[in-house]
């Protein structure tokens, strides 16, 4: 009985591992593509694969510049022409990559039961652009305290405050960022200000050193901290969190990366499906 149990168990394991090409789970890989460099990055494409309603491959990014890289990964265009496959894009998402930094994301596309083709083709068109790590400042604004809005449109960041607490001893608040600019926005902690209503301009102590780099769409938070000298700020007095040189905008520049093909590689197909 013990024999015929670990027999069957053999067979099953094999069932799940063996993984024939009419198996939903069986993958075609393609062959290794070799890295494509440019003067701005250096990218990496690993293990390629397509399954019968999706195709992906893990992307290594290096960033050669002394700027940001912003990557557009929707923008990807994965494109065949067999069993009505046409072009297909990954779901909408925009990385940046540090100065000198790199970043490893899977890119995936999804649709239909046509996936397993012998060749893709993959286009970079509109995916990499390069922006200043010194961006360009707004106009900015200022929130009275206790607020009167919750939120303000400062050019192209949506600043919302999320909760604070005000008296004379101390300010502290959260501010949400939101940037809905088209490239990188810069948010400096240490550049946003507390001004009392004399006129006299105090320093944000809860400020990090670093900016924060918000890309397309996306979000960060900034805390405001600002303990008050007894007597400085009078019951009833309202200070301004003043935002003039916190926000800059910086622009990038779209450059060209090289697109590849991708292979049915049978040897590797099947190393990988045993």
């Amino acid at each position: 009985m013990k024999h015929f149990l670990a027999a069957v168990l053999a067979l099953n394991t094999l069932s799940v591992f063996a993984q024939p090409e009419d198996h939903p789970h069986h993958e075609k890989h393609y062959a290794d593509v070799p890295a494509i460099e440019t003067p701005e990055i250096k990218v990496e494409i690993i293990r390629p694969h397509s399954q019968i309603n999706f195709s992906q491959f893990t992307i290594k990014v290096y960033n050669n510049t002394d700027d940001y890289i912003l990557m557009k990964k929707h923008a990807i265009t994965f494109q065949s022409d067999e069993m009505g496959y046409g072009n297909k894009n990954p779901k909408e998402d925009i990385d940046f990559i540090e100065p000198h930094g790199d970043i490893t994301r899977q890119i995936k596309v999804e649709g239909g039961v046509g996936c397993k083709v012998d060749q893709l083709n993959v286009s970079f068109e509109g995916v990499f652009s390069r922006a200043p790590v010194k961006g360009t400042p707004t106009a900015g604004g200022e929130f009275k305290m206790k607020p009167d809005v919750n939120s303000i449109m400062m050019e192209p960041f949506a600043v919302t405050l999320k909760k604070w607490r005000f008296d004379p001893k101390e300010l502290s608040a959260d501010f949400k960022i939101r940037y809905r600019g088209e490239s990188i926005g810069i948010v400096s902690e240490s550049e946003v200000k507390i001004r009392k209503e004399d006129g006299t301009i105090l320093e944000n102590t809860g400020a990090k050193a670093e900016p924060l780099i918000i890309p397309p769409m996306a979000t960060k938070t900034v805390t405001v901290v600002r303990p008050f000298a007894n007597g400085a700020v009078g019951k009833g007095e309202s200070v301004y969190v003043v935002w003039d040189s916190a926000l800059e905008v910086s622009e990038s520049t779209g450059f060209s990366v090289a697109p590849f093909s991708l292979t049915y590689d049978p040897e590797k197909t099947k190393k990988e499906n045993k």
